[in-house]
């Protein structure tokens, strides 16, 4: 296992704390929000972990992504992990 596999293990766990951070940070929004809603649906950390690590296919992938796309909060994390990864 080279640096760059431990480096990936990094971006992903912190990645997961964002996530989490996320999920605490709308429910504290006032109930006019939708953003509550919205990061009820994102998936949890560990299927968000299995995508980025390649453990997902076929519909589920398919719909995550789709879910990615139209999520800031997800899109957020995942960009965090591809910059921590390339810095």
């Amino acid at each position: 296992m080279g640096i760059g596999f431990f480096l990936m293990r990094i971006a992903v766990f912190v990645t997961v704390l964002y996530l989490i951070y996320c999920f605490y940070k709308a429910s504290r929004k006032p109930a006019g929000e939708n953003t509550a809603e919205a990061v009820s649906t994102c998936p949890s950390p560990k299927v968000f972990i299995d995508y980025t690590e390649g453990r997902i296919s076929g519909k589920k992938k398919k719909d995550i992504a789709d879910h990615i796309a139209g999520c800031k909060n997800c899109r957020d994390a995942l960009k965090k992990v591809f910059d921590t990864t390339r810095g």
